[in-house]
């Protein structure tokens, strides 16, 4: 089978926008910037099981290069911001270790994924080699990524488990801000007695 062909990043932005359809936002710098780092572990690891999904599930096929392409970036855009926004949450060991888990496991893949146009960083950060990418038969990448393989499933795990863990965070963050939105509430409606009027001030009760 060929190289991958008729290869260009015009729906690129689309796809991206799919995988991240649960916080648009989060897909864009200055949308990030805004949330904080559990929410953005919530979305970026949902997105992150969209674009595996994506990448399990398309035509590998000479002709369908487009798809392809824009997909493998998509895949490496997701994985890229999950690890920063993993790594920034600084209240969960239990979400840091899954993320390192993710990590250990995409380096341990370094050599394969970089035969097909995906190169892994000492930092773990994934980059597309173009080039290479270009010159890389469908079948070779059909065989690493489709959903009959290892590689995609097991992102989707790591995925899974690590967005299970950002939602929790987000409904224990919830739950407090309500209950200290309730304190701060009960406290505001007190009596004004001795116990609580500061002092130096007016005792109405007196």
């Amino acid at each position: 089978m060929s190289a991958i062909t008729n290869t260009t990043i015009s729906s690129y932005d689309y796809l991206l926008r799919q995988c991240y359809s649960s916080n648009r936002n989060a897909r864009i710098p200055y949308g990030r910037i805004t949330m904080n780092a559990g929410s953005l572990a919530k979305v970026d690891s949902d997105a992150l099981k969209k674009a595996s999904r994506n990448l399990s599930n398309i035509e590998y096929s000479s002709d369908n290069g487009v798809n392809i392409y824009n997909n493998i970036k998509a895949f490496v855009e997701s994985y890229n911001n999950l690890s920063d926004s993993s790594a920034k949450v600084s209240d969960s060991p239990e979400l840091s270790r899954m993320e390192k888990k993710l990590s250990k496991y995409v380096k341990e893949n370094k050599d394969e994924l970089e035969k097909l146009g995906v190169k892994v960083s000492s930092s773990g950060k994934l980059s597309v080699d173009k080039e290479t990418l270009l010159t890389t038969t469908a079948s070779k990448l059909e065989e690493f990524f489709s959903g009959d393989n290892e590689f995609t499933n097991t992102v989707i795990q790591y995925a899974t488990r690590i967005n299970r863990i950002a939602k929790n965070l987000a409904r224990i963050g919830n739950s407090q801000k309500k209950a200290s939105g309730k304190a701060s509430a009960s406290a505001a409606n007190l009596p004004v007695t001795l116990s609580n009027t500061p002092a130096g001030s007016i005792d109405f009760k007196a």
